[in-house]
């Protein structure tokens, strides 16, 4: 296997690299991002519609199974191996630990705003990585494969939101900066909010299911925006025991997409 070994922090491509790491405006700006770790790279191999440009190995903590992986992707992928210094290696991975493997990915594209008969899930606001990730990890195990993100959202192809996610991002359509009035104008279906302020029973209130359902989910704490209530067709409420205040949303998403996937089941 040829590999470019690289020790330097003033390379060009550690410096780009650094950059797609730490900076959400870098992956946006370069259309490239990082993935880690054996699941990842394996589900980015398997998947014919995903490119690889580059693998990223730890010089000494990289796993046989890394190595072997790392080769897969040479010669199924065309990517290029480059083996960094240890502590060059762990200032980009994004945890503790790691079996030695990264790959760079070009951020795939999405045609114009075109839901078609799809379901949808809308995030308003999600901030964190952790629970954009989640989010689209739940919704594709659902059923609801396309995604789309309200401007103020993570950017959902950011390093952390991708491992966060666990390769469901390469099962979805992904659109992201969609306001929710041009959400509101492109999607042709029931659409429903899940807001814990108000709104009828998720479980008890009625749901279209024989067209396309579309969720909107908010960010804790202020949960789902007025200019996203104002395009929202109803709102439904998860009722909880009164001894938990409320559900972190990734929670939410799994009661609310679940629950339109029970009903078109009955």
């Amino acid at each position: 296997m040829s590999r470019t070994i690289i020790e330097s922090d003033a390379n060009p491509r550690m410096k780009r690299w650094r950059k797609l790491a730490k900076e959400a405006r870098a992956v946006k700006r370069e259309g490239a991002t990082l993935i880690e770790g054996i699941h990842l790279a394996e589900s980015a191999l398997e998947n014919p519609k995903i490119a690889v440009d580059a693998v990223l190995l730890s010089e000494k903590t990289a796993t046989d199974e890394a190595l072997d992986l790392a080769e897969a992707l040479m010669r199924e992928k065309n990517a290029r191996v480059y083996v960094l210094a240890d502590r060059l290696y762990d200032e980009l991975a994004p945890v503790e630990h790691g079996v030695g493997i990264m790959c760079e990915m070009p951020v795939p594209k999405t045609d114009a705003l075109d839901f078609g008969s799809a379901d949808v899930l809308y995030l308003d606001g999600i901030q964190d990585a952790g629970n954009a990730g989640t989010l689209i990890r739940t919704a594709v195990a659902a059923g609801f494969r396309t995604i789309a993100a309200s401007p103020g959202t993570a950017q959902l192809w950011a390093p952390k939101v991708l491992r966060a996610g666990m390769g469901a991002h390469f099962g979805a359509r992904i659109f992201e900066g969609v306001t929710p009035e041009a959400f509101r104008g492109a999607f042709k279906g029931q659409i429903l909010a899940a807001d814990a302020r108000g709104g009828e029973n998720l479980f008890t209130a009625p749901m279209a299911t024989d067209g396309p359902v579309a969720w909107i989910m908010g960010a804790e704490g202020p949960g789902v925006s007025d200019a996203a209530l104002a395009v929202a067709d109803a709102r439904r409420l998860i009722p909880i025991e009164a001894a938990c205040e409320s559900l972190n949303v990734g929670a939410a998403a799994a009661v609310c997409l679940f629950e339109t996937r029970r009903r078109r089941m009955i």
